[in-house]
């Protein structure tokens, strides 16, 4: 009778470490999952003032793009950039398109 008892209890355990080795694979698989699908992150640099060439040329070199919007600003040279969005300083993932708004000059009536 204590034999079978013991049988018991070690056929338990057996099946709880063994649930725990599962359980701690799944979880630490998991893990390793998010932490490299993420990408690598960059932080936006900033390239108002900047010249359209030299915003993507400062863009590329942390590893993002360029997309140009042109707007009218009558304060700041035509082909400088007067606003970028995400703004500087901003974490991304590395690939992202950042927005550049240059100017047109004034707008003429």
């Amino acid at each position: 009778m204590v034999v079978g008892f013991a049988r018991v209890i070690w056929t338990i355990t057996r099946r709880i470490i063994i649930l725990l080795i599962l359980t701690l694979t799944f979880i630490s698989s998991a893990i390793l999952a998010i932490y490299f699908s993420r990408g690598k992150e960059v932080i936006v640099p900033k390239v108002i003032g900047k010249s359209q060439g030299e915003a993507k040329k400062i863009a590329a070199n942390s590893g993002l793009t360029v997309e140009a919007i042109e707007v009218f600003d009558e304060k700041s040279p035509t082909n400088m950039v007067v606003r970028q969005d995400p703004k500087a300083g901003i974490r991304v993932k590395k690939g992202y398109t950042i927005k550049v708004y240059l100017s047109r000059g004034e707008k003429k009536s």
